[in-house]
Order: C-alpha cells, then structure tokens, then sequence
C-alpha cells in the first residue's frame, strides 16, 4: 500500500519450520531496522533474479521443505541400519533350520549402498 510516499505492509507469519523460526528471530533482531534490511533484500533478489520485475510477470512463490533431499536420504539409510543393526543379532530364516547365521555387518552395508538405486 503506498501511502504518501511511503510503502507500508504487515507481514506475519508462524513457527512451523525452522526457517520461519530463523526469519522471524532475525528480523525481531532488527528492530526498527527491519524495513531497510527488507529493501536491501528485496532488490539484491530483484538483481539475482530479473525475470521476476518483467512488467506483466506472474510472480510464482514455491515453498520448499525445510529438508534436502540428502538430508532425509541420510536420515533413512541411518534408519535402516539401525533396524538391520538389530537384525545382526536375530538368527536367519530358511530351509536349513540347523542354520543360525546372524545378518553379517557386510549384508547391512550392501543394502546402505543399494538403496542409491532409488534415486
């Protein structure tokens, strides 16, 4: 809204991501300095991305998870061998019941290194 000669807004938003935990803890930072840090921002993103001032532009706003892609693959491969870690103690099942060969700390690690096949 401009309002002479003066641009005025109210942004608000909440805490469910660490992001937004981060923004809002910053700008609270700011103080009364927040609109000049926010120009500042604004118009580098504007010099990084120029497309995005085109007159007539739709100006399209993807939100993307607070987690990478790498971040959750690390997260379940670490999953997974925590589980096939406890399966190191539980003895094989097959034809052989004589056999009580527990999952070998080799076996684990090749199913870490197929899950990359997933990709």
């Amino acid at each position: 809204m401009e309002t002479s000669e003066k641009y005025r807004f109210t942004l608000q938003w909440g805490s469910e991501t660490p992001e937004k935990v981060q923004a809002g803890e910053f700008l609270k930072n700011l103080a009364n300095r927040k609109s000049e840090f926010i120009v500042m921002a604004v118009c580098e993103y504007i010099k990084a991305h120029p497309d995005i001032a085109a007159p007539g532009q739709k100006i399209k706003i993807i939100v993307k998870s607070g987690l990478m892609r790498d971040q959750i693959e690390a997260m379940v491969k670490t999953l997974v061998k925590e589980q096939l870690a406890d399966a190191v103690m539980t003895p094989k099942i097959n034809d052989n019941p004589g056999n009580t060969d527990a999952v070998s700390q080799d076996e684990i690690d090749e199913m870490i290194n197929n899950l990359d096949m997933f990709n």
